[in-house]
């Protein structure tokens, strides 16, 4: 009997070292918070075809964090919402694209309105309109947050809305500095509006507004941006080469439209 618990033992022992050498290995994908969620679903997609490889998403530490992590070989893989500044170049970097990103304008729950017109918009951030009532809404003031300078939501509202470009914000606004304090914010906040990443915040209790009746799953909406990796062509085999290949082939694109992306051409 004690021989049969002995080899038992040795059974059990020899599974968990076997379990143990085959442990999935960890790739840690720095950046940009924009397009998380379409991130983090293709990383599941992933893992599942290939289940020796976990993929880590670390809290945003912006495009340009990112940029540096890898450039200063901190990180061998990050993720970024727009291409390279000349001033990143040095780093050696090369960059690839995988997804196209809407950014959206939300609300709290407590706001009624659920359509604006792109005029509306800049007049609420200008802090022209200052009650939800004067667009069809309820009699409260409206809370406006805006974005850090530099950040990849707003620099897409930059170059694709008119007239934002141009928008002195009303100094009433508050500023956030990460999507998740910015998803924070509106959930928490009533009668607030924001913007960020639709993929970030579509499984979120809030109000994501229609701009002129369009809405981010509308084929022509017009305020996209694009998300890539970045890497070093030394560093670019084994899971990273897999994984890049694997985000940017056929098998991602439906993984990238549920969650809210917009595949490439």
């Amino acid at each position: 009997m004690k021989y049969m618990n002995r080899m038992l033992i040795g059974v059990v022992l020899s599974a968990f070292m076997a379990m143990s050498s085959v442990a999935a290995e960890e790739l840690t994908i720095v950046g940009t918070g924009s397009g998380v969620g379409i991130l983090a679903a293709i990383g599941e997609a992933f893992s599942q075809a290939n289940p020796d490889v976990k993929i880590i998403l670390p809290e945003s530490i912006g495009t340009g964090g990112g940029i540096k992590a890898v450039g200063r070989d901190e990180f061998l893989l990050g993720r970024v919402a727009r291409e390279l500044q000349e001033k990143e170049k040095p780093y050696g970097l090369s960059y690839i694209a995988y997804a196209k990103y809407p950014v959206v304008f939300f609300a709290n729950k407590s706001v009624s309105v659920t359509n604006l017109t792109a005029q509306q918009v800049l007049d609420i951030y200008s802090g022209k309109i200052t009650n939800w009532k004067e667009v069809g809404g309820n009699d409260a003031n409206i809370r406006v947050v805006q974005r850090q300078e530099g950040d990849s939501s707003l620099e897409v509202l930059l170059a694709a809305f008119p007239g934002f470009k141009e928008l002195v914000v009303t100094e009433k606004a508050k500023t956030t500095f990460s999507d998740p304090e910015t998803e924070e914010t509106v959930l928490n906040t009533e009668n607030v509006i924001a913007y960020g990443s639709y993929s970030n915040v579509k499984a979120l209790d809030v109000t994501t507004l229609t701009i002129d009746g369009k809405s981010p799953t509308d084929a022509d909406y017009p305020y996209v941006g694009t998300l890539g990796f970045v890497y070093k062509e030394a560093n670019y085999a084994s899971n990273i080469k897999k994984f890049v290949e694997f985000a940017t082939s056929d098998a991602a694109r439906e993984v990238i439209t549920s969650a809210g992306g917009i595949p490439l051409p």
